[in-house]
């Protein structure tokens, strides 16, 4: 598939259009051709990068939904945080094959966090970190402390993350806004099912 750079933003969507019979339309090639000179020093020359990525090897196989691809341009306009990024990279990815387990309400709620906020929520929906917190629970009569470990070890390990009161401030924001369950704490997490679609809508399946 042909490079979502900056030189290439308009081809790739060419593509696009070859892989839906062109149903992405002239309408998003203009987007981004009325663009081109803010795409060369403006944010969303690291989105069509990491989309790129994301899209690599997939065949689109519906139509792309085009108005929530407009609503994702126009909120990344100004968003340069590479970890915010990822997840509208993941979410562009995903409207541009025409996945319909997107929802508007997703684009709220990404707008209202912050790095850490993402961070912490990565852990949560990471696999390998379930399953440590699962064989805790499972097999030790101190399971705060060692999950306590496990938690600290992992964010610090693969996310980086290291200030307790920042992943306090995160889970708190996690649960305002509707993707933490209220009894999650600083020891376990758990997702809404509101978290689970979204989950479901940043993934590459």
């Amino acid at each position: 598939m042909m490079d979502l750079t900056i030189a290439g933003a308009v081809a790739t969507f060419n593509y696009v259009d070859d892989q839906t019979n062109n149903a992405l339309s002239s309408y998003a090639k203009h987007r981004f051709e009325t663009a081109a000179d803010y795409i060369t020093n403006g944010a969303w020359r690291k989105l069509f990068n990491k989309a790129n990525e994301k899209l690599k090897d997939k065949t689109i196989q519906q139509d792309p939904n085009l108005e929530f691809i407009d609503e994702i341009l126009e909120k990344t306009k100004l968003q340069t945080d590479d970890i915010l990024l990822d997840l509208w990279a993941s979410l562009l990815a995903n409207a541009m094959q025409g996945k319909n387990f997107i929802r508007r309400e997703y684009f709220d709620i990404i707008t209202k966090l912050n790095p850490c906020d993402v961070l912490v929520l990565a852990a949560a929906m990471d696999e390998e970190y379930r399953a440590k917190i699962i064989e805790a629970e499972k097999f030790s009569n101190n399971t705060n402390l060692i999950i306590t470990y496990l938690f600290n070890n992992f964010l610090n390990k693969k996310y980086k993350i290291i200030d307790k009161n920042e992943i306090i401030l995160s889970l708190s924001k996690l649960r305002e806004v509707g993707i933490f369950t209220e009894k999650s704490n600083f020891l376990n997490f758990s997702l809404t099912p509101l978290g689970l679609g979204l989950q479901r809508a940043l993934s590459a399946d």
